[in-house]
């Protein structure tokens, strides 16, 4: 019998130019930062390009990932690179949530001794802090890419833009008021708003690595399209998974009854086709069996096991 593929896979030149932009902008604002901070003897200034740091690295981690979906295929990695951006997103989503933890922690220390600190330059630093990082997160947006990597990344400014706007509240509220808690009390919130958007990107970069089927992708609806072409008398083994978000792949065997190899062909064809046409699916590898030949499907993912998991239908 016989086996069909079909591949599809994003072209992410696009993403690496956006992802290499926002780079070299946090790049430029990080040098200009320290410089100037060094140069007035500013500690805000130092201190801000220190936190500018973890956003430079989560854009060099992203990128980095970005360049390695373009390796080729080869005997050892037969699709390619495909997983990097997923570990690139998981980086960064861990890296998110520990960050979430050492501002909590500095939140904390400064409720009991609130800094006596320069608003007027804070008040400036987290203003063209705010207008670099949304610069950068505007740049990946316009790319158009929702894969984990660019979310990670793109998470790394929103949340560095949050702080942005918790310095400028904090120095406001220092500057009008003389209130010194506005700082740590702001840092706070922005950690929670940080934490609520970080949790989905690493809970979505578990999972593809774990090799669930892609969310909201209905399996029985698949299933019924590829029992509903011409010569397909029964569906064994199916499968579904991402290689990254937006990156699916579905393999499956399917019972025919057919006299020759190009007429088990054509049917393998077709349910290809039906698989691929709607554009949610990138890769279908289909494999042909004849009728009373042995199920190839893991008797524990066969619907008559004692404890089913969805694989096999």
């Amino acid at each position: 019998m016989t086996a069909g593929h079909g591949h599809g896979a994003p072209d992410p030149g696009r993403s690496l130019r956006a992802l290499r932009i926002a780079l070299w902008l946090n790049a430029a604002f990080l040098v200009v930062e320290a410089v100037a901070g060094w140069w007035t003897g500013s500690l805000a200034l130092l201190s801000d390009a220190g936190h500018m740091v973890s956003d430079v690295g989560a854009l060099l981690v992203a990128v980095t990932a970005q360049r390695l979906v373009a390796r080729r295929p080869s005997p050892r990695f037969t699709y390619g690179l495909r997983r990097a951006p997923v570990l690139g997103g998981l980086a960064n989503a861990l890296s998110l949530v520990v960050i979430v933890a050492l501002i909590l922690v500095e939140a904390w220390e400064r409720f009991s001794a609130p800094p006596v600190f320069d608003a007027v330059p804070v008040f400036w630093v987290g203003l063209a802090g705010l207008a670099v990082n949304v610069a950068g997160a505007a740049v990946l947006s316009g790319s158009g890419d929702r894969s984990v990597n660019v979310r990670g990344a793109m998470l790394h400014l929103i949340a560095d833009a949050l702080g942005s706007v918790a310095a400028i509240v904090a120095a406001g509220c220092v500057y009008f008021w003389g209130f010194a808690l506005a700082d740590p009390i702001a840092s706070v919130v922005i950690a929670l708003l940080i934490l609520v958007g970080s949790l989905p990107l690493l809970r979505e970069t578990v999972a593809i690595l774990l090799q669930r089927a892609p969310a909201g992708l209905d399996l029985e609806a698949l299933a019924d399209r590829v029992r509903a072409v011409d010569g397909v008398q029964a569906i064994q083994d199916l499968h579904v998974w991402e290689l990254d978000s937006g990156s699916a792949v579905v393999s499956l065997t399917i019972v025919v009854d057919v006299e020759s190899v190009i007429e088990s062909t054509r049917i393998a064809d077709e349910v290809r086709g039906c698989l691929l046409e709607d554009g949610s699916l990138g890769h279908a590898t289909v494999e042909c069996r004849a009728p009373g030949a042995p199920d190839p499907t893991p008797a524990i993912c066969r619907d008559d096991a004692d404890e089913s998991h969805g694989h096999g239908h």
